[in-house]
């Protein structure tokens, strides 16, 4: 666990590929077992979790955002406009450490789904309502990283294969990349 974050806060999860919906009906099923918190230290939650497909830590993170958002509030967050897990994590537990009060965040979510909707858009993207809530940058976030050190990334082998490789699979970004190269 990281110094950086106290240990009530939920960390960052090891399961990227999991949208914020599926976290959440982890998250449920997990409560509907272990409803109070010291179930949720024990060895079966444990085994629980991983029949789920997560770790005990991410299980927790699941259960702790399901148990905060209300059905209105879900309401709001999945019907109408794309909402990630990484925003939802932020306006739950103020991973980035805003010092915003808790209904305060979830107003500003409020908001910003309201504002994305009247403006046509289907996302609100974590830095989008890090920005909006004052919250410090994420470290290895991109808009954390003066754009010099982002190209420098451009170097390491491994970056460059995954930038060719989503490039070579995704025809849309193909078409962004032509694009701004003949800028």
């Amino acid at each position: 666990m990281s110094t950086l974050f106290p240990v009530d806060q939920p960390q960052a999860s090891s399961t990227p590929d999991l949208d914020a919906r599926s976290r959440v009906a982890i998250g449920d099923k997990l409560l509907c077992e272990f409803p109070d918190e010291s179930g949720r230290h024990s060895p079966a939650f444990k085994r629980a979790a991983s029949r789920l497909g997560v770790t005990a830590s991410a299980g927790r993170d699941c259960a702790a955002l399901a148990k905060w958002l209300s059905a209105p509030m879900r309401d709001q967050v999945f019907d109408r406009v794309g909402v990630s897990y990484s925003v939802l994590r932020e306006a739950a537990f103020d991973y980035s450490r805003s010092g915003m009060p808790d209904h305060q965040r979830w107003d500003a979510l409020r908001t910003m789904i309201d504002a994305a909707l009247a403006e046509g858009r289907a996302k609100i993207t974590a830095t989008e309502y890090r920005k909006a809530i004052g919250s410090r940058p994420i470290p290895n976030q991109a808009d954390a990283m003066p754009p010099e050190a982002i190209i420098r990334q451009i170097d390491r082998p491994d970056v460059w294969a995954a930038l060719l490789d989503h490039i070579a699979t995704n025809p849309a970004s193909r078409r962004e990349v032509l694009m701004r190269l003949s800028e």
